[in-house]
């Protein structure tokens, strides 16, 4: 079995990004950055705790902001999901597609993506608790779920992470070293971003707006190669399988 190319992947990744710009953009503005802008200007401030916060009284703080950070925090990830399903759609799609088609088609699949997100939630549940590492061979294993249900249009769950699960046979751990360094200079970048924009401006100042604005934009643009990665990833082992689907 051939192995996976992670330069290649990532230079797929790109060229995805710089062909259908135009279109994904309008996909990426709605569903990953707006969300983003809602949740910083309209979701509650977050909970900080005063200089003499005893643990107990820290841990009761901690579960007060997260119940009610919690249904934000759902928007966004629901909107994201819908969105990044639209765009694997319009890249994916066989025959070509229009962006209300792919927005119809990812909306059309919300109860496939719950099923999908039951059944994952288990299975990395587990796996946490088999410490962490059998839980990023899973990422690896199901990181072809997504497009394969866009390209496939796979309505049962199960089918589509079996799926991925034969795709990425032979391959888990270097797509899950792949997916893990993308998510860690994510994060790396996130945190040197809102640490500058954090100086911007507390809540309801024009400051404060930039910064979210700024935050939300660098949240916006990594979800969508985040979304180019995992097609790339797809696309790689689909045209290896079966030769030449994406050629």
């Amino acid at each position: 079995m051939a192995k996976f190319d992670m330069g290649a992947a990532w230079d797929d990744a790109m060229a995805l990004v710089k062909a259908h710009l135009p279109l994904t953009s309008i996909l990426a503005g709605i569903f990953l950055f707006l969300p983003g802008m809602a949740l910083a200007l309209l979701g509650p401030v977050p909970l900080t705790p005063p200089n003499d916060t005893t643990p107990d009284q820290l841990l009761t703080l901690l579960i007060a902001d997260m119940r009610q950070q919690l249904p934000w925090l759902l928007f966004v990830a629901v909107a994201s999901t819908l969105g990044s399903v639209a765009i694997l759609r319009l890249w994916l799609a066989r025959a070509g597609t229009s962006v209300g088609e792919a927005l119809t088609f990812a909306i059309l699949m919300i109860p496939t993506l719950i099923g999908i997100f039951v059944i994952q939630s288990i299975l990395f549940g587990l796996a946490f608790l088999l410490l962490i590492i059998p839980m990023i061979y899973l990422i690896g294993r199901f990181a072809a779920v997504y497009p394969l249900l866009a390209d496939r249009e796979l309505k049962n769950p199960v089918a589509a992470l079996h799926g991925s699960w034969r795709l990425t046979q032979g391959n888990g751990w270097r797509i899950a070293l792949f997916v893990v360094l993308f998510m860690v200079v994510l994060l790396v970048v996130s945190a040197i971003t809102g640490g500058i924009t954090s100086v911007f401006g507390t809540q309801g100042s024009f400051g404060h707006l930039v910064g979210s604005a700024i935050n939300s934009a660098v949240s916006a643009a990594f979800g969508l190669l985040n979304t180019a990665v995992i097609a790339s990833i797809y696309r790689q082992l689909t045209i290896r399988a079966e030769g030449g689907v994406f050629a």
